[in-house]
């Protein structure tokens, strides 16, 4: 395989500001085509010296050896399943599925037809997180005990919808919306990828706001236990205008906090804190380019048989149960144990 041809479905704002942008600095890809439900999105995208698609099943009958799936979450595994099934490999947005049940079929039919499945977990590139883990790793703050993740914004993103589509997607259920597929997904897969252990069971509660913007859930909690007896947390806020830290995380001899604002900062028992890392980056506007980057360089060279994914999907799927157990805790008011999940009890399964 010389280079790689990409074909998309979906020219939604995540393409046109994230993946096109990455797309064009790789030589590796070509983009070979894009399919899109609205007629103005694909007006847009012949304008910008795309090949469109009207009907999908003519991308499907395409030259493009892999698609990019970028349409809501509800859409995602019927879409993905039909490009395996037409032999093509598949890079997909964020959330892989809308469950683990949906996302282990995509894994099995993955294997049935040799092809490569990846996700866009772009945020475990994040340099917050990236932080995080090095602190951790260097043994500063003793054996950890805890680490809490917050994402506290004021909105559920909305408004980052194409209006010519139906920009309020994000908070509706139909369409796979709510701040545990728009955010958790993105938390989940940052504290399994911290590694500190194995999670054996969940406790969570997701409610909605008074203000009535939608159907979804604009707040979740969870406390997420490991195997080796740390807590992990969760907490996402939809209603927020407030600041607040990114990260704490504690040891034994230290705590970590991360702010927003990208300072950083560890407290000793009887000690002033100290900034950790001076020159800490906040980040742009989209400060998710160097993620998505990395993710479609893997997948092309890995389509080339010359490297590794950053994302597989056995670690898609792990971060899936463990939205299913957030969903499943929240719901039942009780605490969910890993073997609840795995044995098909989740939501949706």
């Amino acid at each position: 395989m010389s280079g790689l041809k990409l074909g998309i479905v979906g020219f939604g704002r995540i393409v046109e500001l994230t993946h096109l942008p990455v797309l064009a600095k790789q030589p590796d890809v070509e983009v070979s085509g894009i399919y899109d439900l609205t007629p103005k999105r694909l007006e847009l995208a012949a304008r910008r010296g795309f090949r469109t698609f009207e009907r999908l099943e003519a991308l499907w009958a395409s030259e493009a050896q892999a698609v990019l799936i970028a349409t809501p979450p509800s859409s995602h595994y019927a879409l993905a399943a039909q490009a395996l099934s037409h032999g093509k490999h598949v890079l997909i947005e964020k959330p892989i599925a809308l469950d683990s049940g949906e996302a282990e079929r995509l894994s099995q039919l993955a294997r049935e037809n040799r092809l490569i499945v990846s996700v866009v977990h772009n945020r475990r590139f994040d340099d917050d997180f990236r932080l995080v883990r090095q602190v951790i790793e260097s043994g500063e703050l003793g054996e950890i005990l805890f680490v809490e993740r917050r994402c506290h914004r004021f909105g559920s993103g909305a408004s980052f919808g194409v209006p010519s589509f139906h920009p309020g997607w994000r908070n509706e259920t139909a369409y796979g919306g709510g701040a545990l597929m728009d955010w958790g997904v993105h938390l989940a897969d940052q504290l399994l990828q911290l590694g500190l252990g194995a999670w054996q069971s969940v406790e969570a509660s997701m409610q909605q706001l008074r203000w009535n913007k939608g159907e979804t859930e604009e707040c979740v909690q969870a406390r997420i236990r490991l195997d080796n007896g740390i807590w992990l947390s969760m907490d996402i806020h939809f209603g927020s205008h407030a600041a607040s830290p990114l990260w704490i995380v504690g040891g034994d001899r230290g705590t970590l906090r991360v702010e927003e604002n990208g300072e950083a900062a560890i407290y000793g028992t009887g000690q002033q804190p100290g900034r950790v890392v001076p020159d800490f980056p906040v980040g742009g506007y989209r400060k998710d380019y160097e993620g998505t980057r990395r993710i479609h360089a893997s997948f092309a060279s890995c389509l080339r048989g010359e490297g590794e994914l950053e994302v597989t999907l056995e670690q898609a799927i792990e971060g899936m149960r463990l939205l299913d157990a957030i969903r499943m805790a929240a719901a039942d008011k009780r605490e969910v144990r890993y073997g609840d999940i795995v044995r098909g009890a989740s939501v949706g399964v």
